[in-house]
């Protein structure tokens, strides 16, 4: 991209602190996925930065590291890469857009200098990367590539004044035979109950993968469960079971939240009571 000074951006490697928790609190992209509380669960080394313009913080930065010199990807950290401050109040689109493009591109030139293998993993609402792209354009250099993927967003604020099915915008915009599902589930009282039980997910989560001949390690469930346990212990996340009208346990999900929007992070289902 001609014309765009990027001498007046510096990155600058920081802990992950207060400061950077309140950083992802104000940005629009921020997510549960970067906060200490969450990192400090998944026995990974990360790096943080922060990205200023001038002396002013626009952006930040979060990355697995899988040696000094290579990044990795996380099955825990669904989200991570750049994020962005929150705009300024005279800020119009055309600005925050083009200050949105001057960040990816200086902090993708700035990474490359400091790593030989770069994995990000960007919050969906990050909907142009051309400047990223741009990097080393036309070269024989190193550039970045894309796996594009798509993210489900459902917008449930309506439940907070509807309570019936059939006022729901969300369930006339189900399918006919995810419609269906739900009203044989309620004229079979069927029902979801929040539950504590780290231990019957974390085994239903195994059968899961068993019933698909793979193997989960024990590592990574030792993860799960402790990540399970710590969330709901400081109240960022909600585990969700549902019975059948026989009080038989068929289905859990895992949620978690920020002050922005809520995730789904984790499900499994005892087997042989998948339908």
């Amino acid at each position: 991209m001609k014309g765009i000074r990027l001498d007046k951006y510096r990155l600058e490697k920081v802990n992950i602190n207060h400061e950077w928790d309140e950083f992802l609190d104000n940005s629009p992209n921020g997510t549960i996925f970067c906060k200490s509380y969450y990192l400090n669960k998944i026995d990974e080394k990360v790096s943080a930065y922060f990205c200023y313009k001038n002396k002013e913080l626009r952006g930040a930065v979060l990355l697995i590291e899988n040696s000094i010199k290579n990044t990795k990807f996380n099955d825990f950290v669904i989200y991570n890469g750049i994020f962005y401050s929150k705009p300024f109040k005279n800020q119009n689109i055309s600005q925050i857009h083009s200050e949105h493009f001057e960040l990816q591109q200086f902090i993708a030139e700035e990474l490359i200098k400091i790593y030989d293998v770069i994995y990000m993993s960007l919050h969906p609402s990050i909907i142009d990367i051309r400047p990223i792209l741009w990097v080393n354009y036309g070269t024989n250099k190193s550039k970045y590539s894309v796996n594009l993927r798509y993210t489900s967003y459902l917008d449930i604020s309506e439940f907070k004044k509807v309570k019936k099915d059939d006022e729901l915008k969300v369930y006339h915009n189900m399918s006919t035979a995810r419609r269906q599902e739900i009203r044989y589930a309620r004229k079979n009282g069927y029902y979801t109950v929040i539950s504590k039980d780290s231990n019957k997910f974390i085994e239903f989560y195994k059968l899961t993968f068993e019933r698909q001949n793979l193997k989960v390690s024990e590592k990574k469930l030792k993860i799960m469960k402790d990540l399970i346990d710590d969330l709901i212990e400081l109240n960022v996340a909600k585990l969700y079971a549902s019975y059948d009208n026989n009080e038989n346990l068929g289905s859990m999900a895992f949620l978690g939240w920020d002050n922005k929007r809520a995730y789904f992070i984790f499900g499994a289902s005892e087997p042989s009571k998948r339908k």
